[in-house]
């Protein structure tokens, strides 16, 4: 007779749910579901700079704690993008990146 051992797997609290490309000189984000939303450039390189907060008219766009991850609060919503990637984008190396929701860690 086998055993078996049950296992829980601790949720990362992100979900992959769009993308980010570059438009001109703006980032834009596209979320399922939820909508696109533009990144002027000056705004977004204020940010990444660690130069503070960002207040536009669809929500707020800031720098995570670490430096490492860019947020945008959308409504009640909190989406996360790679800083790596945002800046990979924005130079032309990467045509695309991911963008995911944060979810409650369980």
């Amino acid at each position: 007779m086998s055993q078996f051992v049950e296992s829980r797997k601790k949720s990362s609290g992100f979900e992959l749910c769009g993308r980010m490309i570059r438009e001109n000189d703006s980032l834009v984000v596209f979320i399922d579901d939820v909508g696109k939303f533009e990144i002027p450039g000056r705004v977004l390189m204020g940010v990444l700079a660690g130069l503070g907060d960002e207040e536009l008219s669809w929500g707020k766009v800031r720098l995570s704690e670490s430096g490492r991850g860019l947020y945008l609060d959308i409504g009640t919503g909190s989406y996360v993008g790679p800083v790596s990637r945002v800046r990979a984008v924005m130079e032309g190396k990467n045509r695309k990146g991911p963008v995911s929701r944060v979810v409650n860690a369980s």
